[in-house]
């Protein structure tokens, strides 16, 4: 299965979440109104304007390369054209430039304050005003410009999230609220800044704030979802993708992410849906044919799966879990060579990925590569101690090797950290009798298996056998 990727992809900017800061700087009005809030006209197309606004039509089509051109253009004529180096770090950031977009933003903020001091300054020297109508408009006018620069603020914020500057993103947060108590945005930002610092549940808590102050806000709820699955919160990932969903239905990635969560529940005709909605959504992006493969193959259908991992393949062929939901369809389907080779291309693509590992050991055992399989499996714990399966399949392999301690020790490092797989305890049971480590042991291992196995005629007719075995050692029935 994947998560959708997140590092170089840019949401809709801050200007969108419905706070009144984007009466400032959508799209190329946004310098001509600043002027005017602080009482000059605003300038000729000549002044940078025409190269604004070629620049601001090129980004709304997804010409992010040719919108910078422009907008570059615009400052050369006019270095004080502040939307200009707004829009432009925000093309920057969805084109990965994110120390680019910092630079270009932090320039904004300070003409925004230069402005700002200017204004108050005119202000003050005026005297006070004992028209009241005067008065409410010079302070609308000053509530505008704090609005956009705190979405300046926020903006950059979220550029220093991206380059791993957690505390400066954080900082930047404060100084939005700081200029707009209540800006919901603000708390999404910071919530993403302590994710990175690995603060989950703090990020959750601001997040929360955020949905609290703006019901409608998407990007909230797809952040919560996504710390809540790093959490292993399945039904809550699946309750706030769902809200997310229910607020904005035509974007892919909320079934992006709710698919897997769904298939961790054993929904798996509910994540193929949802897959096959991210298909349609967004044809040409990888994941949603890599969560339907994942989904397939864990309903049993493996040239389901084959196809859709293909597809994923090649859309994306650097995807490694593209690769490794292949080879477990291979596998099932019992194309050995196939599998092998799709685990190793994952392994090749993204060596820290140890499912890859144990896929291509449990073929190698498969195959009677038994060496083969314990040094994969070897690598799978190395990357993932925990990872009880990896202990059990290297028990076996070992087993098959005639490394009987060494495949106790497996097989009861695999029961200690999962006691409910019951092919285990049967295996550890079957290795204590071989090697005649004690009645007692091998019974207490029989015991687990009863309770945890099937109750198939093969299995009860297997017990019975062992029974009698131990019985005839004069030990007590289990």
């Amino acid at each position: 299965m994947t998560r959708p990727r997140r590092a170089r992809q840019l949401r809709r900017p801050w200007y969108a979440a419905g706070t009144a800061a984007c009466l400032l700087f959508a799209a190329c009005s946004g310098c001509a109104q600043i002027l005017h809030a602080l009482g000059e006209p605003p300038p000729r197309q000549s002044n940078g304007e025409a190269e604004l606004a070629r620049g601001a039509a090129k980004e709304q089509s997804g010409d992010d390369r040719g919108a910078i051109e422009d907008y570059t253009r615009a400052i050369q004529v006019n270095a004080a054209l502040l939307e200009a180096y707004a829009n432009r770090g925000r093309a920057k950031g969805r084109i990965a430039d994110d120390r680019g977009a910092i630079e270009d933003f932090t320039r904004a903020i300070e003409l925004t304050r230069r402005g700002i001091d200017d204004y108050a300054g005119r202000v003050g020297q005026e005297g006070a005003s004992d028209d009241l109508a005067q008065a409410i408009e010079e302070a609308s006018h000053m509530a505008r410009l704090n609005q956009a620069l705190a979405g300046l603020y926020i903006d950059r914020g979220r550029a220093k999230g991206r380059v791993a500057d957690e505390h400066g993103a954080i900082k930047d947060a404060g100084q939005a609220l700081a200029l707009t108590p209540g800006l919901a945005m603000a708390y999404v930002v910071r919530g993403e800044a302590k994710t990175g610092l690995g603060d989950r549940q703090g990020a959750i808590g601001e997040y929360t704030q955020a949905i609290r102050l703006d019901p409608t806000l998407v990007d909230a709820y797809l952040d919560r979802a996504e710390t809540k699955w790093a959490l292993a919160d399945y039904p809550g990932t699946i309750e706030d993708y769902t809200l997310a969903i229910e607020r904005n239905p035509h974007r892919a990635r909320p079934y992006v992410g709710r698919g897997p969560a769904k298939e961790r529940m054993g929904d798996f005709s509910g994540a193929i849906a949802d897959a096959a909605r991210a298909i349609e959504l967004a044809p040409a992006l990888a994941d949603g044919y890599i969560n339907r493969s994942a989904a397939k193959g864990k309903a049993g259908d493996d040239p389901g799966a084959i196809a859709d991992a293909t597809r994923a393949i090649e859309l994306d062929p650097r995807r490694a879990s593209a690769y490794l939901n292949r080879g477990v369809a291979r596998m099932a389907s019992g194309d050995s060579p196939g599998a092998i080779e799709d685990a190793t291309a994952a392994i090749t693509l993204n060596p820290a990925l140890a499912d890859a590992y144990v896929i291509r050991g449990v073929v190698n055992v498969q195959t009677g590569n038994d060496h083969g399989a314990i040094d994969d499996f070897t690598r799978a714990i190395g990357l993932k101690p925990n990872l009880a399966d990896a202990y059990a399949s290297r028990g076996l392999a070992k087993k098959k090797t005639g490394d009987l301690p060494g495949a106790i020790e497996d097989y009861t490092r695999a029961i200690t950290l999962n006691p409910n797989l019951a092919d285990n305890h049967d295996d550890l049971w079957t290795v204590l009798m071989v090697m005649d480590q004690g009645s007692a042991a091998a019974a207490k291992e029989l015991e687990a298996f009863i309770r945890l196995g099937p109750n198939t005629p093969d299995v009860r007719r297997e017990i019975d056998e062992v029974k009698k075995k131990l019985t005839t050692r004069g030990q007590a029935e289990p």
